[in-house]
């Protein structure tokens, strides 16, 4: 017997519902009774019991508590703790629950399971020449389902339940919401239906909900046109049908996934052929998971106060002192860029009648001198104005600012640059242009900075927008990686084919290479250099998507300047005779030489609900010139899908003229999705 502490299972959970002590004392006297242990008293503030080699002790002072039961497990202890705190007003209540084995054989060769549940065959080898026997595999507590039952508790912002969710046709958009959600920490057990025997798919989701309770999410498939909804949101590569159980790790978007395998199915007859063995196989493989998993700072500073208190060496009021919010660091990157913006300025003097603008007021002052001004003056009244709106204007200063050096930053090191260069006034057809994409963010700015006034305290709009930039980075990080290997991958065979001899379709030395670094760059180029494009009124939502993704619009702005140029050359052909079908022939066509876009990002029709009702129907109008239509407006049914699924899924509605008077494709409308059945 060695003396080795493995952990086998952790729950951290979030209780906003108090009193937690009386909830939890009743579930947890509930599972021990059965066990050999007399009712434990709440008149005493430590109650100590044994039966036969058990031994339970539950302790409280105030508004913390721990109940500690050891077992025998095999050769060594089975110890499950539980530890609660109440609320105070900088924290939410909170259960950490934990089981942990003492001595006995070495854990590691008894089972180290990955995220399907397999040992290696090192350990199976390790363990079968120990031929040691193995105790039963650890569950969940059994007295968590019916404390999660007590109240709305929940886990990293998603609410663990105490049987498994039952998942209906209705209830799937808002469900893949929460499997999407940034702060999910749990993972989730999906168990899809069999026509066969629905009684089966019942059974299995009841034997998961009982093994991960506190640590998962069960949810259960209630029929086949549940099933076609779920997989639709999910994608050909990611779905669970036909009796299978798959397993969603976090974090998690179907969108962005390149590696399916990350969240692993296991099919129906697997789980036939080995019954119980099997989900417990899966079981194994969520506790394997979530049991190390870092505990939340609050929790953690706040955990080690109660073990103090309870020892009686802290006092009750040193968990509120823990729980408080730490400082935030100092942003040297964003002092700098402070720094810099002050250095370059001339700050004009502010007449003595005026008082503190409101930041629309100082915004759209900042887009008329952008517009008006020349190059220099028009970066310092930009520079100006937003630093004075950030600091005249109390109740947006933290969403100015964060908006400025997070997501405007690209364009603040582009008005920098070119007030500083001797050769600005060499250009000025680029100078014109950088001049109006800015003046287009910061209208889009402007908006943004008048909505978020109307948030809620600010310190929940912050923590959202950290975490929302910190998954676009992600999502960024593997466009980025993806993209390069594609781009060798051409050059290659580009390479190859000049060193044959035979023609290559693509950029020669002489095409000038055009990097997007927003939606609001791509219709300003598409302007200047794609000649059967027309590009309507449609700047201020793409500049909206730049600033409030201002990351993940990167890849949509290659998406949105590949499908332009596709379009382009489209329009081209078919203007001119050589070309008879529609854009969505064009692209599912195999001719070498065209430019195309997969035939998935298209949709040349909208559905019949949307078509036939106004409130739908109506932002789907967009302008186009009289030639094209008497009214000047018409209904762009056609559209490219620069993200398929998830929120934001950014679109680009057009029109194809290129057979008619103008020969053009006219863009009327990209940014954010449209309002259609499911999305109002």
């Amino acid at each position: 017997m060695t003396s080795n502490v493995t952990r086998l299972y952790q729950a951290v959970l979030r209780d906003p519902t108090p009193p937690i002590s009386i909830r939890l004392r009743r579930s947890f006297s509930d599972w021990v009774v059965p066990k050999g242990f007399p009712p434990p008293s709440a008149a005493v503030v430590k109650d100590e019991a044994e039966a036969g080699e058990a031994r339970l002790v539950m302790e409280r002072r105030g508004d913390c508590g721990r109940y500690t039961l050891d077992e025998p497990y095999g050769q060594g202890r089975l110890r499950t703790r539980v530890t609660y705190a109440e609320s105070t007003p900088n924290m939410t209540g909170w259960v950490v629950v934990t089981v942990e084995q003492h001595g006995g054989p070495d854990p590691a060769a008894r089972r180290e399971p990955d995220r399907t549940g397999r040992r290696s065959a090192r350990q199976r080898g390790k363990q079968g020449a120990e031929q040691q026997p193995e105790p039963a595999m650890v569950k969940a507590p059994g007295f968590l389902p019916a404390y999660l039952d007590t109240a709305r508790i929940s886990d990293g912002a998603v609410q663990v339940e105490g049987a498994a969710v039952l998942l209906t046709e209705d209830d799937v958009q808002r469900f893949v919401s929460v499997m999407t959600e940034p702060r999910r920490r749990v993972p989730i057990l999906v168990v899809s239906a069999d026509p066969r025997d629905p009684e089966v798919a019942r059974e299995r989701a009841d034997h998961l909900a009982d093994g991960v309770a506190g640590a998962g999410l069960v949810v259960r498939l209630a029929d086949l046109r549940a099933q076609d909804r779920f997989n639709e949101a999910m994608g050909p590569e990611l779905g669970v049908f036909g009796g299978a159980i798959r397993t969603y790790f976090a974090p998690f978007d179907p969108a962005g996934e390149h590696y399916p395998r990350r969240h692993p199915p296991m099919g129906d007859a697997a789980i036939r052929g080995r019954g119980a063995a099997a989900l417990d196989r899966i079981v194994d493989g969520v506790i394997g998971e979530t049991a190390h998993r870092k505990v939340p700072d609050d929790v953690r500073r706040t955990l080690d106060v109660v073990h103090r208190v309870l020892a009686g060496r802290a006092e009750l009021g040193e968990i509120a002192d823990a729980a408080a919010p730490r400082p935030s660091k100092v942003d040297f990157a964003r002092e700098e860029m402070r720094r810099r913006m002050m250095a370059m300025t001339r700050r004009p003097a502010v007449p003595k009648a005026e008082t503190v603008a409101p930041a629309k007021i100082a915004a759209e002052a900042t887009v008329e001198a952008t517009v008006e001004a020349t190059v220099e003056t028009t970066v310092e009244a930009t520079v100006e104005a937003t630093v004075e709106a950030t600091r005249t204007t109390v109740e947006t200063a933290q969403s100015v600012a964060d908006m400025v050096v997070k997501e405007l930053r690209g364009e603040l090191e582009t008005a920098l640059g070119l007030a500083t260069s001797s050769q600005v006034a060499g250009d000025s057809g680029q100078v014109l242009r950088e001049i109006r994409v800015l003046g287009a963010h910061l209208s889009g700015l402007r908006d943004l900075v008048a909505e978020r006034r109307g948030d809620g305290p600010a310190g929940e709009t912050e923590r959202s927008l950290r975490d929302e930039h910190r998954l676009l980075n992600e999502e960024y990080a593997e466009a980025v990686t993806s993209a390069r290997k594609l781009a060798e991958r051409v050059r290659w065979l580009e390479r190859r084919l000049a060193e044959a001899g035979e023609p290559v379709y693509g950029m020669t030395e002489d095409d000038p290479v055009f990097e997007p670094g927003g939606l609001a760059e791509v219709l300003a180029e598409a302007r200047e250099s794609l000649r059967h494009i027309g590009v309507g009124d449609t700047d201020g939502a793409a500049a909206r998507l730049d600033l409030e993704h201002h990351i993940q619009c990167r890849t949509w702005a290659a998406k949105a300047w590949d499908a332009l140029r596709a379009l382009d050359d489209f329009a081209g052909a078919r203007s001119s005779g050589r070309f008879a079908g529609g854009f969505y022939d064009w692209c599912a066509g195999d001719s070498p030489g065209r430019r195309t876009i997969p035939t998935g990002m298209l949709s040349m029709r909208e559905s019949k609900s949307v078509v036939t009702r106004a409130k739908f129907s109506a932002p789907r109008r967009f302008a186009v010139p009289p030639e094209v239509h008497p009214s000047g407006q018409i209904l762009m049914e056609s559209h490219i899908k620069l993200r398929s699924v998830g929120y934001p899924a950014p679109r680009m509605y057009f029109h194809d003229d290129s057979a008619g008077t103008t020969g053009r494709i006219w863009i009327g409308y990209l940014g954010e999705h449209l309002p259609n059945t499911r999305t109002n």
